[in-house]
């Protein structure tokens, strides 16, 4: 081990120091004298044979010997820290933070919380909209709610949910178009989320379903980015839209919305959830993923 680590206790004193720029301040930090903090960076550099601080006026400024160390230290803690957070178990209460794609975080997600609110009025959750998956184990982020299936061996991954896709349109687009019939979607303004095809939820898809030829120089298309995107397209009145029931179930339910037919693609848009088993917010993790499983199944 190299034989300078021994200073540990001189390097607290040189962190505290080197972050507030003064001794006094340091000393009311560590609750002990302006002379003992002082002493101990002497000895620290008497011991490193360099000096780390130089005064002006009535500051202690780094040297650039002291702004390479005071950095090195201070990354040191932080990985002090986070190893004692990882090895210590966290109460229930507290906040937690969870992360899922843009649409199911605003459609689906954030729409419930005030539930686990009302249930749970000691878990704070902080939502995060993101179209990447962040490594739940080298993160702040406790949950990942993410489509398909992650290539993540690390982490506890499960799938949540595997929802039936489906067209929906507005109450004035069902009425004008007369959609009795498969056949007529083809007189549509066609609305389709970007990449739908590789997962198997394109239009073509849909209409093979439904045995129904795909009609392309009879439609107007549009490609969005996301199925928030293409839900409030079609909300505006125009055009129809295939998404899945977590995305547009309570729209359906308010009349907002109305799904036209029963042809549906199934098993549909895949769901994962997964954290880190080993997460000192494991009880805090397993209430909000009990609670989210009894809401996805209601």
């Amino acid at each position: 081990m190299d034989r300078r680590l021994r200073h540990i206790a001189l390097l607290r004193c040189f962190d505290a120091a080197a972050r507030h720029q003064s001794y006094s301040l340091a000393a009311q930090e560590l609750s002990i004298t302006q002379a003992a903090v002082s002493q101990q960076i002497r000895n620290l550099e008497e011991s490193l044979k360099v000096k780390l601080f130089v005064r002006e006026s009535r500051a202690m400024r780094l040297t650039k010997q002291g702004k390479i160390l005071a950095n090195a230290v201070s990354k040191a803690f932080e990985e002090l820290s986070l190893g004692f957070d990882r090895i210590q178990v966290e109460p229930q209460a507290g906040v937690l933070t969870v992360t899922a794609s843009p649409s199911f975080c605003s459609r689906w997600l954030v729409p419930r919380l005030w539930k686990l609110s009302a249930l749970y009025p000691d878990i704070q959750v902080r939502a995060v909209a993101s179209a990447q998956y962040e490594d739940v184990r080298h993160s702040d982020i406790d949950v990942a709610i993410r489509q398909g299936e992650m290539q993540d061996k690390n982490v506890h991954q499960e799938v949540l949910i595997q929802d039936p896709v489906f067209p929906v349109c507005s109450p004035k687009v069902y009425q004008e178009q007369k959609l009795d019939h498969p056949e007529k979607i083809n007189q549509c303004w066609l609305v389709e989320a970007i990449g739908a095809g590789r997962w198997g939820f394109s239009w073509k898809d849909w209409f093979n379903l439904a045995g129904v030829p795909l009609d392309p120089q009879g439609n107007n298309w549009m490609e969005v980015t996301t199925w928030e995107m293409g839900i409030n397209a079609v909300l505006s009145g125009h055009g129809i839209f295939l998404t899945s029931g977590c995305m547009a179930q309570d729209l359906i339910e308010s009349g907002a919305l109305i799904k036209p037919f029963e042809i549906q693609i199934e098993p549909g848009l895949k769901f994962s959830l997964l954290f880190d088993e080993e997460s000192p917010r494991v009880a805090r993790i397993n209430v909000f993923t009990e609670w989210l499983k009894t809401e996805l199944q209601a």
